[in-house]
């Protein structure tokens, strides 16, 4: 089942297109890489599924609704979750709090931490499993290694019901073991939700990506299965060299 559409999506910054006329579906479920040079429009394409960046012509139907002119925290609330590369974390607090503040239907950290609804839960502990910070739940967050931060940020977006999940660079700075572990839950989320990922770690692309797509200056230059995309010589000529 189609869950995102992407039709004729563009936007200008200062005469320069920065996305051109971009097209694609991406199914429920399903693990989209997108790939491409830097400057080839990736994250500004996020940005615009997302509403950090409000487009300059074209539609986005997410699951069946157009949300190409919705502000940011209304794309939130139908389930659209962004996570940036650099994460956002409440240091201070601990792993079990950052979630209850995720989850908190209420603008107010303070209402979510003396109303804790999420802590302690089933929940909690279902989706601190998922990414191997069970063990954590009492450590303050800005204790964790890098890598631990970036699975708390991902837990917190499942705590916000996000069902589609945009992610920018999740494995930057991480060790081997960390990629591999990341790998490990992205493969576990894509049961409940659907990923789109802009990543340049290709070992890491092989391992959990359903569908590739290559772009280069705003706009679509191949799509297709790692094998697929890793034989196409325009890609070969724009991106991963011969």
């Amino acid at each position: 089942m189609i869950q995102l559409q992407v039709r004729d999506l563009h936007v200008t910054f200062g005469g320069l297109r920065a996305v051109d006329g971009l097209n694609f579906d991406v199914n429920r479920g399903e693990v989209l890489c997108l790939l491409g040079p830097n400057g080839a429009g990736k994250s500004t394409t996020l940005d615009l599924i997302c509403g950090k960046t409000q487009p300059t012509g074209g539609s986005i139907l997410f699951q069946g609704v157009e949300i190409s002119q919705m502000l940011e925290f209304q794309r939130a609330r139908l389930g659209i979750g962004r996570k940036f590369q650099v994460p956002s974390v409440y240091k201070e607090l601990s792993v079990a709090e950052n979630l209850s503040v995720a989850r908190s239907m209420k603008p107010s950290i303070w209402h979510a931490l003396t109303h804790p609804a999420m802590r302690r839960s089933a929940r909690m502990r279902e989706i601190l499993d998922l990414v191997g910070l069970v063990d954590k739940v009492d450590e303050a967050a800005g204790s964790l290694s890098h890598g631990e931060t970036q699975w708390l940020e991902i837990a917190m977006l499942i705590a916000q019901d996000s069902r589609l999940i945009l992610m920018d660079e999740p494995t930057a700075g991480m060790t081997i073991q960390e990629t591999d572990r990341t790998a490990h839950i992205f493969r576990s989320l894509s049961a409940n939700h659907t990923l789109i990922v802009v990543e340049h770690d290709m070992s890491f692309v092989r391992t959990v990506a359903d569908r590739i797509i290559v772009m280069n200056q705003g706009g679509k230059l191949a799509e297709g299965s790692v094998q697929e995309i890793e034989t196409n010589e325009a890609v070969k000529t724009a991106y991963l060299g011969h």
